[in-house]
């Protein structure tokens, strides 16, 4: 039986998966790791994820991580924390790779008993086109700006072509005054409903702006019997477990 933790590698491979196929970048899929390389010099989209404790490909893992190097592209390092074992630690120092933040892994059984919003400070709009498009990737960047990052993203974006990404994944925006504040993610895998990237813009924060387009993406769930999983931050836990997610892991980031 798959465990919760592995849902959430699962659907984050998935992601991985699909974002490194919408800039036509290259993805390493092994038995243990996944590597995905946009070759683009982003550590938010350039992602080493272990799927195992025991590391049996270590010439392609250390491949992988080479090329970064070679290339000098930042990446990231997202393991479960009952993977880090002496092997992936001394990889890391190998390398090193410093642990830069832990988040929690958490998930919601199913979507049966969402509420419906009470709120409707947001038009939220499924992103179907360049022009919303880049009122999703203007908030996405506003997170970034006065960073080597920002500028990273924006070459990423420039290559991105939604048509890639899928039927399983939808983008959304939440604007008001048709001024976009906030966005979502939500993406299907086979075992579950992942959500990410709930950013608002930073002026907009504190007003439960995050909180209404969250319950939007929850009600976008087309099987209501599938679990949806995240990553939280510490801070941001306590507003999901209101909606009934619970704890189930930990992923440390190593960059």
């Amino acid at each position: 039986m798959i465990t919760n933790q592995q849902l959430v590698i699962n659907n984050f491979e998935e992601k991985l998966k699909v974002f490194t196929h919408a800039v036509s970048g290259e993805l390493t899929q092994e038995e243990d790791f996944v590597i995905a390389n946009t070759e683009i010099p982003t550590d938010t989209f350039n992602i080493l994820l272990p799927k195992s404790p025991i590391i049996k490909n270590a010439v392609k893992i250390r491949h992988g991580i080479d090329n970064f190097s070679y290339k000098e592209y930042p990446f990231s390092i997202w393991i479960d924390a009952q993977y880090l074992n002496d092997d992936w630690k001394i990889l890391t120092q190998e390398y090193d790779l410093k642990e830069t933040e832990r988040n929690v892994m958490m998930k919601l059984e199913n979507t049966l008993n969402v509420g419906q919003r009470i709120s409707h400070q947001l038009t939220i709009t499924n992103v179907k086109n360049n022009e919303e498009l880049l009122k999703y990737t203007e908030v996405f960047m506003s997170l970034f700006e006065g960073t080597p990052e920002r500028d990273a993203l924006e070459s990423y974006f420039n290559k991105f072509s939604q048509i890639k990404l899928g039927s399983k994944v939808q983008m959304f925006i939440g604007c008001i005054n048709e001024m976009a504040v906030t966005t979502g993610l939500l993406i299907e895998s086979k075992d579950s409903y992942g959500i990410y990237d709930v950013m608002t813009k930073e002026t907009f924060r504190g007003k439960g702006i995050g909180s209404e387009m969250f319950q939007f993406l929850l009600n976008q769930t087309k099987d209501k019997q599938k679990p949806v999983v995240l990553q939280a931050s510490d801070d941001g836990k306590n507003i999901y477990k209101r909606f009934g997610f619970i704890d189930v892991g930990e992923m440390v980031v190593f960059e």
